[in-house]
């Protein structure tokens, strides 16, 4: 059977090595030192390592707009103009009316037995009367009337529909694989055994 190269080169200074120990050794010696060839399995190391399951990526989430119900401020009549009568003012008064003028008159009169005639004089005669005075005249005056104002509820928009960009993480497993640190290989070893190395 044909032998790799390299296991020539091996094989060739084994024998040679073989020849050497040979030669060095007296004859009576008899001992020789032998080598065998012994394959060393390869060497394997357990590691860990993260795994892309899922690639980052982004999305948006729609919010919508919000609402809510308002009371809002109304004008029902706008202001405007009117014209008010202010009537007339009255008031009781109280007076003194002469309702007799002062007066002279003649009047017989018996005095001493005697019939003469004599001048009466009449004071005037007062009376006190209440009468409704007017004090102010009726008038006409301007008048501005407000604004009348109302209430009414209502639906208003208090937020505007909006987007929110929502960035979503890569998601990585861990997972464990063997990986190979040594290849197997060829050595030559001493050859143990009790007889030594014989032919």
């Amino acid at each position: 059977m044909k032998m790799p190269f390299g296991l020539k080169a091996v094989s060739a200074q084994a024998s040679c090595l073989l020849l050497v120990c040979s030669m060095s050794l007296p004859a009576s010696a008899g001992q020789r030192s032998c080598y065998e060839e012994t394959v060393v399995p390869a060497v394997y190391q357990t590691v860990e390592e993260q795994v892309l399951v899922r690639p980052a990526s982004a999305g948006y989430i729609k919010h919508p707009a919000v609402y809510a119900e308002q009371e809002r401020r109304i004008i029902v009549q706008s202001a405007s103009i009117a014209y008010q009568t202010i009537p007339a003012v009255y008031q009781w008064q109280t007076r003194r009316v002469m309702v007799r003028p002062a007066s002279v008159s003649w009047e017989y009169q018996v005095r001493h037995g005697k019939r003469i005639l004599c001048e009466v004089k009449h004071p005037a005669v007062y009376q006190n009367q209440s009468q409704n005075v007017m004090v102010q005249r009726a008038s006409r005056v301007k008048v501005t009337l407000p604004p009348v104002y109302g209430s009414v509820r209502e639906r208003v928009q208090v937020q505007p529909a909006w987007s929110e960009r929502v960035e979503k993480p890569a998601v990585y497993r861990t997972v464990t694989r063997q990986v190979k640190v040594r290849d197997a290989q060829s050595v030559w070893r001493p050859l143990k055994s009790r007889g030594g190395c014989r032919s």
